[in-house]
């Protein structure tokens, strides 16, 4: 394959310095990592299989309310939701349409953050019953604050009942964190950082799996199903590495580029993050050299800009200071949070898949620019990006 032309030479001397980032912080690893696993794959996609079924027969078996919603959350939160959408489907038409414990605030939060997230338009309303008569919520239980905490979050403009819960139960969570037994401490954290609807499904999974095994009440086949899906999906995701990273290496892009951002693998985690289930492994790796592609141009623009241009840049970032763009950021984030959850309840013909991608999306980008750019300064996030494809789940 052709090098990337060079424009060092054409370029010197007739812009400012270029920026300097730091290398890579993988190279060449993925062209020879041997992930651990690889040698029980036959091994683990039989075992998986059977697995598949023996779940399948439980969600089919679940017929109260309270089961169909515990097991549907878990499969979601393990990463095991896709194998099994018509049963998911079916079950959840049938909670919509089935009365319930009302009163059980757990139960009535989480059926709203289910019912919600597969885009059934469900009245928030229904959490005004568990306010006093001076307006403030009644919780007794922590389990409950937090089922309430992540239900409001899939809130739409105008629910002031989901916008006060939300106040509420961060400050009450955030008032019992340490006093909490340690898994449950585990997953008050985890929310207090990113709600259950904005994290990155993928990561969810990862993190979600110790936390799981954790738990009393934890199935074991359900357990060992999420550890198998979750190290094959593992295998192939390194196998898409070995290719971009040989396909990036070949551009020779650090020798006639210097100055372009050598982030390959930190791509290919964005887009991972964007569509993980194994049936987009061409789809990732299309996208990961299309971002490669992207990055070229802005870095190039970047690091080329006119006097001119950067001065109309400058002038822009100092007409106000950095806590006040910080807030009017996280407000414009909040409402474009709430525009898409007003979206994704509407009825429309286009395939559902479309809705969901875009939110995988944002909740990738969300991940990687909250607390600073972690596509630039990948350090920050290297962590990360081990235990999702360097580290396997533990058999």
């Amino acid at each position: 394959m052709p090098s990337v032309c060079s424009v060092n030479g054409a370029l010197q001397g007739l812009r400012k310095d270029p920026t300097t980032f730091h290398p890579s912080l993988w190279g060449d690893f993925f062209l020879t990592y041997q992930p651990p696993n690889a040698p029980k794959r036959e091994y683990m996609t039989e075992r998986a299989e059977i697995l598949k079924e023996e779940v399948r027969k439980m969600l089919k078996g679940a017929n109260k309310i309270p089961d169909i919603l515990d097991i549907i959350i878990t499969l979601q939160r393990l990463g095991l939701d896709n194998y099994y959408e018509n049963e998911i489907d079916e079950k959840l038409s049938f909670v919509y349409h089935s009365k319930y414990d009302d009163k059980d605030l757990y139960l009535v939060s989480l059926r709203f953050y289910l019912l919600r997230k597969n885009g059934y338009d469900v009245p928030s309303d229904i959490f005004k019953k568990f306010k006093d008569k001076e307006g403030s919520f009644v919780v007794n239980d922590t389990k409950s604050l937090l089922s309430l905490y992540n239900a409001a979050y899939l809130r739409t403009h105008g629910e002031k009942v989901l916008d006060e819960a939300i106040t509420f139960t961060r400050d009450q969570l955030k008032a019992v964190l340490y006093s909490l037994e340690s898994t449950l401490a585990e997953e008050v954290s985890l929310a207090l950082q990113t709600p259950l609807f904005r994290r990155v499904r993928i990561l969810e999974t990862r993190n979600y799996i110790p936390i799981y095994e954790k738990e009393a009440a934890r199935n074991e086949v359900i357990l060992e199903l999420a550890k198998l899906n979750f190290n094959l999906i593992q295998l192939l995701y390194c196998e898409e590495l070995k290719t971009i990273t040989l396909w990036w290496k070949q551009l020779n892009v650090e020798a006639n580029l210097s100055f372009v951002r050598d982030r390959i693998v930190e791509m290919h985690f964005w887009m991972t993050g964007a569509c993980s289930e194994p049936h987009y492994s061409l789809a990732r790796i299309i996208m990961s050299k299309m971002t490669a592609y992207i990055t070229i141009v802005d870095d190039i623009m970047d690091t080329y800009s006119t006097t001119e241009e950067a001065m109309l840049l400058a002038e822009a970032i100092y007409r106000t200071t950095m806590h006040d763009a910080c807030e009017k950021i996280k407000q414009l984030i909040e409402d474009k949070w709430k525009d898409m959850m007003k979206l994704f309840l509407m009825r429309s013909d286009q395939p559902k898949i479309i809705a969901k991608t875009v939110a995988d999306l944002t909740r990738t980008a969300d991940y990687i620019y909250r607390k600073t750019d972690a596509f630039t300064f990948s350090h920050t996030i290297k962590d990360m990006i081990a235990l999702l494809y360097v580290e396997p789940a533990v058999l």
